[in-house]
Formats: C-alpha cells, structure tokens, sequence
C-alpha cells in the first residue's frame, strides 16, 4: 500500500506523463544490451524443437500454443536454443516484402548442434518457438560449407517479429 500510495503522490505532483516516461526508462534501462553482461536480458528466446504428431510421451511431449491461437505438440528437449547464436539477419522473402527469413551466425558448439538438427531432420519441419510459442515450421537446412557459420531459417514470419529477433 505504501509503494501505492507513494506512485501516486508522486504522479500527482509530477503529472501522469513524467510518471509514465520515468517508469518506462527505469524498466529499459533495468537489463543491459550486451549478452555477456550480468544484467543482460533476451528480447526474444528462440527455440527449435522436435514436432511430434502423435503424442504417447507425458513428460518429454507438450502442447505449445500457436500465433493463430491454435496448438502444436513438441519434444520438450529443445535441440537448439538462442545460447548459440552469435549474430542474426533478417532476410526478406523476394516478391513479398510482408514474409521474412532469419540467417544465424552460430558458435562452433551451435554448429555442431546445427548439423545434428539438419541430419535427424531431413525433409521433415522442426518448430521454430520464440518465448514459447509457435512461429513455424521449417525444415533445417545444413550449413553451405564448413567454414561458414551462417545458417539460413526459412520460417516465413513477418517483419517486425524478424527485426526484433535479429536485434
């Protein structure tokens, strides 16, 4: 009540507007942009999991919910995760401005993860998950050659979602 009372006093004397631009840059300023910092904070946690189309598996299987509000059963034991990316493009779908593609650069443990994905997934659509909901299906591609670090995601989302990830 007290930390109630206080907001509002101070919204009172100040003026909603103050309040709302001082609360607003406290909370931005709360997580840093650099990843190896201690305070920093993920915008957006990717994830890539095993689609399951029958589910038989109580505590490796879950339900994840769908842009479109649907959902989609997974294999909870993620096979890559956004700890391994070291950099992100976006990747504009030619013809269709409005459907992006995401490139990653990877580190050489996602790498190694990477080429796990793209050998166990041939031809057949991984999940790609941001914060825990469904985006798309995608089937990964290996990398081009040995010495390149970036992966290409075709997953088709829309631009803002696409911008926010590559930050």
């Amino acid at each position: 009540i007290v930390i109630v009372l206080s907001f509002l006093t101070v919204g009172i004397f100040s003026g909603c507007a103050e309040l709302r631009d001082f609360l607003e840059e406290s909370e931005e300023n709360s997580y840093s942009e650099n990843p190896n910092s201690d305070s920093y904070k993920a915008r957006y946690v990717v994830m890539i999991c095993s689609i399951v189309k029958y589910p038989r598996a109580e505590d490796l299987e879950q339900e994840v919910q769908c842009i479109d509000g649907k959902g989609i059963w997974i294999n909870t034991n993620q096979n890559f995760s956004s700890k391994y990316i070291k950099d992100a493009k976006v990747l504009p779908r030619p013809g269709d401005p409005n459907v992006c593609d995401l490139q990653f650069k990877l580190d050489r443990l996602g790498k190694l993860q990477w080429q796990v994905i793209a050998g166990m997934h041939i031809e057949q659509q991984v999940a790609f998950i941001v914060d825990g909901i469904y985006y798309a299906g995608f089937v990964p591609e290996p990398p081009k050659s040995e010495q390149n670090n970036w992966v290409t995601l075709r997953v088709g989302i829309n631009p803002y979602t696409a911008k926010g990830i590559a930050k």
